[in-house]
């Protein structure tokens, strides 16, 4: 029978916690399972909400601790795990009541494929939503080397996937230099030891953000994942070529169109000298210029 290890890493989010706990019960399959929230120094009811909808919850345990982030309160979850599957889930997003199943079953066909993930949907309200909307017959796609998809961007948010835990534990877990978008840390070190499967059917929902908290929160992700990708090349010396010259093409080009929005940078800046040598693919101290097309952030990177 295989088995899932549920990781919820909560900060401050006792408005949803009630209905993100209520989704987890309700996931239906025929799976062992496992549930770990993780109590990143909360400072409201957060973990008085988790201790009172958990009680009664079969194999369920609190970790609390000092806020140090959501890619090292992942990591805790990570190395505390011990069933077949890893399934994240954000502590205010709700899941299906099918979508483990269905993303189990897809890699239980699969035994090549190390990480499967659904599409999200937005919503006014998670508390309205009916968790047994049935997830119907849909086509699914096979991402064998999902490493530039990765670099192009986030591919998922951690709600959305579930990975093979011995696999995951491989990684080292999310970068904890990096200690917020911890996903896609993740996903960057994951894309280097297997092939992904997608499942072309929204079974996570998220709760829409104010329009202000949307364009504040984009832009500390475009700084966040900047930062990993930055650090990913750096750690892997032996990523092929053509990889390291995709990595140095996105980071100069986001670096130049931050520049030129923000900054009102023109053609005579460096940040279009970076991008000219990440459009033209030169393949010359790549690292090094990734690293100084990312500090035109500055200060803004956590």
């Amino acid at each position: 029978m295989a088995s899932v290890s549920f990781i919820v890493p909560v900060f401050n989010k006792s408005s949803y916690l009630k209905t993100v706990i209520s989704s987890l019960k309700k996931q239906k399959g025929n799976f062992m399972r496992e549930f770990i929230f993780i109590n990143d120094g909360s400072t409201d009811n957060s973990l008085k909400i988790l201790k009172k909808e958990t009680l009664g919850l079969k194999n369920s345990k609190i970790i609390n601790q000092k806020n140090k982030g959501s890619a090292n309160a992942t990591n805790i979850g990570i190395n505390l795990a011990r069933m077949d599957y890893l399934k994240f889930l954000d502590a205010d997003d709700i899941l299906l009541s099918d979508a483990t199943q269905k993303l189990v079953q897809l890699l239980e066909e699969n035994p090549k494929y190390i990480l499967a993930y659904g599409l999200q949907r937005k919503v006014p309200n998670i508390d309205t939503v009916d968790l047994n909307e049935k997830i119907p017959q849909s086509s699914i796609t096979f991402l064998d080397t999902p490493i530039k998809l990765a670099m192009r961007n986030s591919m998922f948010n951690p709600s959305q996937f579930l990975v093979r835990r011995k696999i995951c534990q491989q990684t080292d877990g999310c970068d904890e230099r990096v200690g917020f978008s911890q996903e896609y840390s993740l996903t960057l070190r994951l894309s280097l030891l297997g092939s992904f499967i997608r499942l072309n059917y929204p079974i996570t929902i998220l709760p829409f953000r104010a329009p202000g908290q949307i364009s504040e929160n984009k832009n500390k992700q475009i700084f966040r994942v900047s930062k990993a990708l930055e650090l990913f090349v750096k750690d892997n010396s032996n990523l092929p070529l053509k990889f390291k010259l995709f990595a140095q093409r996105r980071l100069t080009a986001r670096s130049w169109r931050f520049a030129r929005n923000s900054l009102n940078s023109n053609i005579l800046s460096k940040w279009f000298i970076y991008y000219l040598i990440g459009l033209l693919r030169l393949p010359f101290n790549i690292l090094n210029t990734c690293i100084a097309a990312n500090k035109v952030y500055k200060t803004k990177l956590d």
